[in-house]
């Protein structure tokens, strides 16, 4: 007998945290900002990122979560104890490694820090799309499989990036990428080569969807995770092919990774916590920890930027001087910027490293299968 095809295939449940709080924090801020910059296009495209835009979106998001990591590590007893050989060695290592690398030069430094942190940001869409799929419980066989089309819509912008020989994007500094000059002297021929490689990559993504239609004639599909994939690929195509702007790119993500990766850690905490005690954790409670958890990443990731303009950038002093006059002048000898460098960007490279390891579904994690595993609260 044929089975009946009908709605209730299409899998809206699934959610990692919760059907309103993936949706109001994972995926409509980034889809209320491309409203925002299609809807002015040229305007974006010609401006440089404002002040006030570099403390919300850079300082606020991208800054903050990356010290929100403290708390499912260091200020985390159980935690720290589970990977306490790592969280000791990742600072030493990597720390060693940037004097190393600046020391020998500052552009290798920022470039080494550049692909790292590139690898990092499409690990993390990676590491999303695996919980959404696990949340799911997914077992059928796909044409185009969800680790192939992740890594395709964010591998594909950033090898444009490199060959493109107007881009306008830096991820840290300028040249931070190593530039492919290949095509550089003949512009139609590139342009022509990369006019048929966008369509390749919309026409693998749209073949990428249509299958997973398909299979809803038989399977269970994620619309989350589908959802997921869709942002991921909007997000990086657009920002860095389509518009080619640094301002647009560099706001749409950090929002589109540094609010997810804060608002897991908040999640994984609290039902870590109700877990252990075998009960849900009070309204008041949470509220509480939320308060702690934005104050504190806030207020260091505020110290951290301030560090970084009073002794060695001054890019943002009419912001930081307004807060806090300097009282130290900004770092020229050699050993003492490759000292200082290297202590700030420490926070930054631990992240990427540990980050890696603390969502591992293994012994050392003993509570974040069950904390994936509870259904999501819609």
């Amino acid at each position: 007998m044929k089975k009946e095809i009908g709605h209730s295939n299409f899998k809206f449940n699934g959610w990692i945290m919760s059907k309103s709080g993936d949706l109001f924090l994972w995926f409509v801020p980034v889809w209320l900002l491309w409203i925002v910059f299609f809807s002015n296009a040229e305007y974006f495209q010609s401006i440089d990122l404002p002040l006030w835009g570099w403390v919300l979106f850079i300082l606020g998001f991208d800054v903050s979560h990356v010290w929100s990591t403290i708390f499912r590590t260091y200020l985390d007893k159980d935690e720290f104890k589970s990977h306490k050989k790592l969280l000791i060695i990742a600072p030493i290592l990597v720390f060693s490694i940037s004097i190393i690398l600046l020391n020998i030069s500052v552009l290798i430094f920022w470039r080494v820090m550049a692909y790292v942190a590139v690898f990092h940001f499409i690990k993390q869409q990676y590491g999303f799309l695996m919980l959404y799929k696990f949340k799911a419980k997914e077992k059928y066989k796909q044409l185009i499989s969800d680790k192939f089309i992740i890594y395709f819509a964010t591998l594909y912008p950033i090898v444009f990036w490199h060959f493109n020989s107007q881009s306008s994007i830096n991820w840290f500094v300028e040249n931070d990428f190593i530039k492919m000059t290949l095509f550089h002297d003949n512009p139609a021929l590139q342009y022509t080569i990369f006019f048929y490689c966008n369509i390749v990559y919309w026409l693998v993504i749209g073949l990428y969807f249509i299958f997973e239609l398909k299979a809803f004639k038989t399977q269970h599909i994620s619309i989350p995770k589908l959802l997921w994939i869709m942002t991921t690929a909007v997000n990086w195509w657009f920002a860095i092919v389509y518009f080619n702007s640094d301002l647009i790119f560099s706001v749409t993500n950090v929002v589109a990774h540094g609010l997810p990766y804060i608002s897991l850690i908040y999640f994984y905490k609290i039902k870590k916590e109700s877990i252990i005690n075998q009960q849900k954790v009070k309204l008041n409670r949470r509220f509480k920890f939320f308060i702690i958890l934005m104050v504190t990443i806030i207020s260091i990731a505020m110290i951290e930027e301030y560090l970084w303009d009073m002794l060695v950038y001054r890019d943002n002093t009419k912001f930081f001087d307004s807060i806090l006059p300097y009282n130290f002048e900004q770092l020229t000898s050699h050993w003492s910027l490759i000292l200082v460098v290297s202590l700030l960007a420490l926070p930054q490279q631990t992240h990427y490293l540990i980050d890696g390891f603390i969502w591992k579904f293994n012994a050392k994690n003993k509570h974040i299968k069950q904390i994936f595993s509870n259904p999501d609260e819609s």
